[in-house]
């Protein structure tokens, strides 16, 4: 095993797919997109699976707002941004898969565009909600998408993020129910990254404990975050074992940690100084 591979991606040091060259950024979306298609389609009796999730960690948090405009990042067909449908004027969807494209969300007028390498295809502040959640990790230069959404988003707008914090094995064989290239981040690299381009936490919180996915099998459960009792008890299970943190779990001890961070993020009036700043694709 290439020890050099292991200490620069596997310690965390450095986020694989931030130092690719265009035409590597370029293959890693072509495949990402097609992988992702593919593996949704081959679920037969496909549902939505984030619901109680969702609402746990951020959406009750914006319960009584009203929102001009959400970009939704990687959103598929809408199913994660439906619930916030009657808080939104319009939804900016960024989907690369044509076949989930429609002209509505839950009711909401919504314009789906196709992102280019990480650019986002839409004005700068033109919108006051973003939500993307469990997308930036099929993103070879997530850095980049995290400055894109900052350009996007008005000064005082609000951004729902969710990521994994660990590698999700190793990227370079098959993984079951994986795409080729999809891998989480360190945590602090997000905290870093999240703060460079201009937000501000609101709120940050660890979840997905792995043994409550296996709790649900257990109990005949398909979607164990579609239910706010289970998700109650990941949120205890996953502060309890905080301390756990590893973002390469090769062992059973390290993998008895939460999965994911949940944050609810204000977008600043500028970036932090020194920081590297989005430019709207279409002055380029």
């Amino acid at each position: 095993m290439d020890r050099s591979f292991e200490e620069r991606y596997f310690s965390g040091r450095e986020v694989y797919g931030e130092d690719l060259d265009p035409a590597a950024v370029a293959r890693w979306y072509r495949e990402e997109e097609e992988g992702y298609y593919a593996i949704t389609q081959a679920r037969s009796a496909y549902e939505y699976a984030d619901h109680a999730l969702n609402e746990f960690y951020a959406y009750r948090f914006l319960r009584g707002r009203r929102f001009d405009c959400c970009l939704a990042v990687g959103c598929a067909r809408g199913d994660d941004v439906a619930p916030l449908a009657g808080q939104v004027g319009r939804f900016l969807a960024i989907e690369p898969v044509r076949e989930w494209w429609s002209d509505s969300i839950a009711g909401t007028p919504a314009r789906f565009l196709k992102p280019r390498t990480g650019d986002l295809p839409v004005e700068s502040e033109a919108a006051d909600l973003a939500v993307c959640l469990g997308v930036l990790h099929h993103i070879p230069n997530a850095g980049h998408v995290i400055g894109e959404v900052a350009r996007v988003l008005r000064p005082g707008g609000l951004f729902v993020l969710r990521e994994p914090i660990q590698t999700l094995g190793d990227w370079r064989g098959p993984r079951r129910g994986l795409t080729r290239n999809e891998r989480g981040f360190p945590l602090s690299w997000l905290d870093r990254r999240l703060a460079e381009a201009g937000f501000r936490p609101l709120r940050r919180t660890l979840c997905r404990f792995p043994l409550i996915p296996r709790v649900a099998r257990l109990l005949g459960l398909r979607t164990p975050y579609n239910r706010r009792w289970l998700v109650a008890a990941d949120r205890l299970a996953s502060a309890a074992t905080a301390w756990n943190l590893h973002y390469h779990r090769d062992t059973l001890l390290k993998k008895l940690a939460p999965g994911a961070v949940f944050y609810l993020l204000e977008r600043a009036a500028a970036p932090a100084e020194g920081a590297p700043r989005s430019v709207d694709p279409r002055q380029r």
